[in-house]
């Protein structure tokens, strides 16, 4: 049977564990909502973090839709030029009956670095849209030159910036860091791609059916151009993206067509 210390105590040692809860509870919604800046501020309002966010998001895209359409290069130099799109080589040799060359062996770097070299100014101007918007409301907002790092991962794209800005007024805010995310198909367009160019390096051809068949949700086309070019079109089709590229394999002279 229970005495009345030993009732006490107990009852005292439950308040104390849902006191120290409460106060966990506490400390991570505050770092949250302070670090991460949320879709409110404390400062009132729609948070500087979320405005930009918006704002590389959307230059995200844009990056994405002109890589996309170049096989993953801004300024490509070695292309076949495909319905006035600049469609980069990533498998190419100028001779006629050879098998061609990888261009690009680190498709995924390369892309990522191309994206990062397109976000940075566009960042810069992402900030300062911001930083005129809070000024006309009579705040303080200073920030250091960002330092931008870009994953491709399955199903999405993650940009982490380091940007050390600071809100101020009657109160001070501090983000150390910017994260934006959005969903994209390009890991798998890339890793369809380099597996396609493998094949025409090693054998001077692909199949496309069998990628199809391995992953219903792609559509592969390849387009066949007179000087020997083929255009490979990849489509997602739930979301419509796309991802083209160029090889030039195997190619026979005007007249001579292959087995």
């Amino acid at each position: 049977m229970i005495n009345k210390k030993e009732s006490f105590l107990y009852r005292k040692a439950q308040i104390s564990v849902f006191i120290i809860l409460a106060i966990l509870i506490a400390i991570v919604l505050i770092v949250f909502f302070v670090n991460r800046g949320g879709l409110t501020s404390i400062i009132g309002g729609e948070s500087p973090i979320s405005q930009i966010e918006k704002c590389m998001q959307d230059n995200v895209k844009e990056g994405l839709g002109i890589l996309s359409s170049q096989g993953g290069d801004l300024e490509p130099k070695n292309y076949y030029l495909y319905q006035n799109d600049k469609v980069a080589y990533l498998c190419y040799t100028e001779e006629y009956y050879k098998p061609c060359v990888m261009q690009k062996p680190l498709l995924k770097q390369s892309i990522e670095d191309e994206l990062k070299n397109y976000l940075e100014p566009t960042m810069n101007r992402c900030l300062e849209s911001v930083k005129s918007s809070f000024e006309r409301k009579g705040y303080s907002l200073t920030y250091k030159n960002p330092e931008i790092t870009v994953q491709i991962i399955p199903e999405n794209i993650v940009i982490n910036s380091n940007v050390q800005l600071t809100v101020s007024k009657e109160n001070t805010e501090s983000y150390q860091n910017i994260k934006t995310s959005i969903s994209s198909s390009m890991y798998g367009f890339i890793m369809t791609s380099s597996s396609i160019s493998n094949w025409e390096a090693r054998y001077g051809d692909s199949e496309t059916l069998a990628y199809m068949l391995y992953y219903p949700s792609l559509k592969v086309e390849k387009k066949i151009r007179s000087d020997g070019s083929r255009i490979y079109i990849l489509t997602d089709r739930n979301s419509l993206e796309q991802f083209k590229f160029a090889i030039r394999s195997m190619a026979f002279p005007s007249g001579i067509t292959g087995n």
